[in-house]
């Protein structure tokens, strides 16, 4: 399973969506966004659940499901 980090990066570039974009949704500056990606840093649980809110990844790894 992948971690957190690696979901978040990957879904950000499937969606098409910059770090500085993201960053920008979440209301975090663009150089955390990036620690957060490279696992520099990690996120608070308010921040990683804002983030995947807005990429839809369920907190337990699993995609979201439109049903």
């Amino acid at each position: 399973m992948k971690d957190y980090k690696e979901l978040i990066r990957e879904r950000r570039q499937e969606k098409g969506i910059s770090q500085n974009q993201l960053a920008k949704m979440v209301g975090i500056s663009q150089p955390y966004m990036n620690q957060i990606e490279t696992g520099v840093r990690n996120p608070t649980l308010p921040t990683l659940m804002k983030i995947c809110e807005i990429l839809e990844i369920s907190l337990f790894g699993q995609e979201e499901t439109n049903s």
